[in-house]
C-alpha cells in the first residue's frame, strides 16, 4: 500500500469516526460535508447550555441557603424566648433540620464544580476538533499541491542524471 493510499485510508477512517460520533449525539442523517463545523457548533451549544444550567442551579442553591440561614437564626432567637417544652423541642429539631438542609445545599454547590470541568473538557474537545480540521485540510491541500507540482512520472531507467544534463550544455 502506498503512502497516498495509506493516507486516504486514514482520512476515510477519521471521517467515519467523526460521523459515528455525531450519529451518537443524535443526528442520524449528517451530511458528509460540514461534519467538523457541525460538531464544533454542537459542542459550543452543549457548553452554553451546561453553563446556563449550572448558573441557574447555583443561583437557586444560594437563595435557598440564604433563606435557610435566616430561618435558622430566627429559630434560635425564638428558642430563647419560648418556654413551652413542645415548642422548644420543635425549635431544636428545626435547627437540626436546617443544618442538614444547609449541608445538602452545600453539596449541590460543590457538585456544580463538575460543570466547570465539563466546560473545560468541551473547550479542549473543540480545540482538538479545530486542530483536526486544520490538519486534515492541510494534508488534503498538500496532497493536491504535490500532485500538481510533481509533473509526469518517469521510470527510473528513463530519468536524466545531472551528468546527462551537463552534457546537453557542452
Amino acid at each position: 500500500m502506498s503512502n497516498i493510499e495509506s493516507l486516504r485510508h486514514d482520512l476515510v477512517d477519521i471521517v467515519s469516526e467523526l460521523h459515528a460520533a455525531l450519529s451518537e449525539i443524535g443526528n442520524q442523517d449528517v451530511p458528509q460535508t460540514g461534519i467538523v463545523s457541525n460538531t464544533r457548533d454542537r459542542l459550543r451549544y452543549i457548553a452554553t447550555l451546561t453553563e446556563q444550567s449550572a448558573s441557574q442551579t447555583l443561583h437557586s442553591a444560594e437563595m435557598i441557603s440564604d433563606q435557610l440561614h435566616a430561618q435558622r437564626d430566627a429559630a434560635r432567637v425564638l428558642l430563647r424566648k419560648v418556654r413551652s417544652p413542645d415548642a422548644r423541642a420543635f425549635m431544636l429539631q428545626l435547627a437540626v433540620e436546617h443544618d442538614q438542609a444547609l449541608h445538602q445545599v452545600s453539596e449541590i454547590i460543590q457538585a456544580q464544580a463538575f460543570q466547570d470541568l465539563v466546560g473545560q473538557v468541551i473547550n479542549k474537545l473543540m480545540l482538538t476538533v479545530e486542530k483536526m480540521e486544520a490538519s486534515l485540510a492541510h494534508l488534503l491541500l498538500e496532497e493536491e499541491d504535490a500532485g500538481v507540482l510533481a509533473g509526469p512520472q518517469v521510470r527510473n531507467e528513463e530519468q536524466a542524471s545531472q551528468a546527462d544534463i551537463d552534457n546537453l550544455f557542452d
